[in-house]
């Protein structure tokens, strides 16, 4: 018997619900990028560069503002497509009926979320960074990155976050889930300068594997039927 026969079945799952609705978010941030190029490259034509580097440098003007939020929603979204249809009616149960060990399963669907967050955050950092520099020095398009950075690390917080509050049992555990990501997800949101949160993405990454960590525990529960 084809011992990856399982895991072939699950990820064809996955890519059955995510393989319209996967695609939104990236619709989504090439139409924002789009939008960015297009704002920048008129101020350029208008009135120079040198109005440009002063909108950007002096004024601390983002042209990738509008996108400020898009990794949280993707985030959300993400989360929503893959495990909603799972949790309603009670399916969840249904993952300690699997020929694959829920902890497993759990593990691919997490995996394959990860893996669309990771593609959407590299096209997001990479297509504004060669916007910037194609406009201004790359030191400019390098401080974009790091200010980019904390809002896709705000999508990976979302899409757990967003897991856990859907599996849960118990409704003061997704209050706290949801209250938690809410306070990292809109932190990491904040763009009050360039590079602002760049020095302490490690601190809010710990706080992301925090509920990276949680998950397992929940279907531990949920499979011995504990409600606390």
């Amino acid at each position: 018997m084809n011992t990856l026969l399982p895991y072939q079945g699950l990820l064809y799952k996955e890519w059955i619900k995510l393989r319209y609705l996967g695609l939104l978010p990236f619709a989504l941030l090439l139409l924002a990028l789009g939008e960015s190029f297009y704002s920048m490259n008129n101020l350029h034509a208008a009135s120079g560069g040198q109005s440009l580097w002063t909108q950007v440098l002096f004024r601390s003007r983002m042209y990738f503002e509008r996108m400020q939020y898009l990794p949280l929603f993707t985030g959300i979204w993400l989360a929503g497509v893959q495990f909603l249809p799972e949790c309603l009616n009670k399916r969840l149960r249904l993952f300690f009926h699997l020929p694959v060990h829920e902890q497993k399963a759990l593990a691919l669907m997490l995996g394959t979320g990860f893996a669309l967050l990771l593609g959407f955050s590299a096209l997001f950092c990479v297509v504004q960074a060669h916007i910037v520099s194609r406009f201004l020095p790359t030191e400019v398009a390098q401080l974009t990155v790091q200010t980019i950075l904390p809002l896709c690390l705000s999508g990976f917080v979302a899409y757990l976050a967003t897991v856990l509050v859907l599996i849960e049992q118990r409704p003061w555990r997704r209050c706290w889930h949801a209250m938690l990501g809410y306070v990292l997800a809109t932190a990491l949101c904040n763009l009050n300068g360039y590079g602002r949160y760049v020095d302490n993405l490690p601190v809010f990454a710990l706080l992301a594997l925090a509920l990276l960590l949680g998950l397992p525990g929940v279907l531990d529960r949920i499979r011995r039927g504990l409600t606390w």
